[in-house]
């Protein structure tokens, strides 16, 4: 016993001592730019990229038995990306719950019946870590020709179990301010009626985002977010553009806020607690985002519009952004799928559901 002991002890500090020398180097590499470069490359041409990785077992099994721990080799993917985005996080391989399992069975039935095949032909599988650094991810994963034909996602079990799906995604709303002292500003989001507020489908809700980029890139809606160079087009088209070189929304003129749009920033955000109300009011007067999320950028857009048209057209569910300053009237913003700002995506969407790959071009197919 006293050799097992010790050799735990042993194995402890060889963990902690891996942990330390990963954290200095990724405090080295930040201020890199040949280091993030070598990175970058590391993360595009990963071997968990290529189909000849995962071979193809997977097609045979319907999409709620590809739920499985993360490999070693895509948990080591994950940490490339984690320094290139700036997240000092270092993920580690977890056991998926029930809750997952389920979750992906309530993603299916929300599908249309031709979003699902995609789903089924293009998803090769879904992974849960812990210390992912924020919900959810996907990535492309490329076929023998080297065209970006499938997808893998991944799943924080920890972040997704804390929180029943309010408490989530209030909490995810906060993360893009930090605080401030000058107002007493809440913010509230609701996702779920009060009878189906549980983890379960605070996991579908970042389940069916992730799965919006996944199948959003399978039917080129939008460009690659691996491609050198960035055109928006097909949904892209509706919010962005590219002027002198940069990707812009349409709006950013009379919405600067999003620029500074960073989710799971907290402390470090630039936007603080007492621009609340100003953004959301911009966000909801003068731009076609669904949520401050589909703001970031145009890969977000697309997911974000995906999951919350599912959520409050498909599904029926309440979507509502709750803000209450002290002394003065509640500010009580809705989903905008039913109103004129958002009608332009709401007709995209609406075709899109019927057949995802009627307008994709041959390379998707």
């Amino acid at each position: 016993m006293k050799f097992i002991k010790k050799m735990n002890l042993s194995c402890l500090s060889v963990a902690a001592g891996a942990f330390i020398m990963v954290q200095i180097y990724f405090l080295l590499c930040v201020s890199c730019p040949s280091c993030q470069e070598n990175v970058k490359e590391q993360s595009l041409k990963h071997k968990v990229r290529t189909i000849q990785y995962w071979g193809g077992d997977w097609k045979k099994k319907p999409l709620s038995e590809r739920l499985a721990p993360a490999p070693a080799d895509l948990i080591q993917k994950l940490r490339l990306d984690n320094q290139l985005d700036g997240f000092k996080e270092i993920p580690v391989p977890a056991a998926p719950s029930p809750e997952f399992f389920a979750a992906i069975k309530q993603v299916e039935n929300s599908l249309s019946e031709k979003t699902a095949l995609l789903a089924k032909n293009r998803i090769i599988g879904i992974f849960t870590v812990a210390n992912l650094g924020g919900s959810g991810y996907a990535e492309t994963v490329l076929d023998e020709s080297g065209r970006e034909r499938y997808a893998l996602i991944v799943l924080d079990k920890d972040v997704l179990l804390k929180r029943k799906a309010n408490d989530w995604a209030t909490w995810k709303e906060r993360s893009l301010f930090k605080p401030a002292s000058e107002k007493q500003v809440e913010l509230d989001v609701m996702i779920e009626s009060e009878d189906t507020d549980n983890v379960q489908n605070s996991i579908e809700y970042i389940l069916l985002h992730e799965t919006g980029h996944a199948l959003g890139k399978a039917s080129c809606v939008h460009p690659s977010w691996t491609a050198k160079e960035i055109i928006p087009d097909g949904f892209a088209r509706l919010s962005w553009n590219k002027k002198n070189h940069e990707i812009r929304s349409n709006f950013d003129e009379v919405f600067p806020a999003r620029k500074f749009i960073k989710p799971y920033a907290f402390d470090h955000s630039t936007l603080t607690e007492d621009q609340i109300i100003d953004v959301y009011r911009m966000l909801n007067t003068t731009t076609n985002f669904p949520s401050i999320h589909a703001a970031t950028d145009l890969w977000e857009d697309f997911a974000e519009s995906f999951v919350t048209y599912i959520h409050v057209v498909r599904e029926k569910k309440p979507y509502k952004i709750s803000i209450k300053e002290k002394g003065m009237p509640d500010i009580v913003y809705t989903s905008c799928w039913n109103h004129d700002r958002c009608k332009d995506k709401r007709a995209f969407m609406d075709q899109w559901f019927a057949d995802p790959m009627m307008n994709a071009p041959l390379s998707c197919r």
